[in-house]
């Protein structure tokens, strides 16, 4: 084989890869799409029951479970908006008085509903979504820990995330918010 025919060959095989790569972004995006289709109307009964924006309900599914309903995660956080097992139950238990078996934390209306009112309760107790995503992500009581430390939190705003994971949930969620408010074209709270 001439070294043209190699040339071409090389180039061919990597507009195919790019292309393929471009494909499939884009059925993956499609895939999203669709399974975000499924909890709109859940996602806009939470946001004007508990008054969290949709797009922040939205972004916190997207980066917690990618839309999938019946995900668990390592640190046993389940459903769409990744409740923990005794915050479900807290939630049932304290806040709804619902009779929901455990199993109903998978249900997408209740694990919407209670996570919804989980955000907008963390958001009421800090007053910003960079603190009460953190605090969703890494716990009330430890971000309260972190807003004492002057070095994370210099004027009572949590500025720095010590936990990288906590920071990089944090980021995903806000691009992930920003990105549907700004897509929403007025359809989004």
């Amino acid at each position: 084989m001439t070294r043209k025919r190699i040339v071409t060959a090389i180039v061919l095989c990597l507009s195919l890869a790019i292309i393929g790569g471009g494909i499939a972004d884009g059925l993956a995006q499609s895939k999203r799409r669709s399974r975000l289709q499924q909890y709109w109307q859940i996602a806009v009964s939470a946001s004007n029951a508990y008054d969290v924006p949709c797009a922040m309900i939205l972004a916190v599914i997207r980066t917690e479970s990618d839309f999938y309903p019946n995900v668990i995660s390592s640190a046993g956080a389940c459903g769409l908006m990744q409740l923990m097992p005794e915050t479900f139950r807290f939630l049932r238990d304290e806040t709804f008085n619902d009779s929901h078996p455990d199993s109903a934390i998978f249900d997408p209306v209740i694990n919407i509903h209670y996570g919804t009112y989980y955000l907008s309760y963390l958001y009421d107790a800090f007053g910003n979504w960079v603190t009460a995503l953190a605090a969703y992500n890494a716990g009330e009581g430890r971000v309260r820990e972190w807003l004492k430390d002057p070095e994370l939190s210099p004027d009572g705003q949590l500025r720095n995330i010590p936990f990288s994971e906590t920071a990089v949930y944090v980021n995903k969620t806000m691009r992930a918010f920003e990105g549907y408010a700004k897509n929403a074209k007025g359809e989004l709270k």
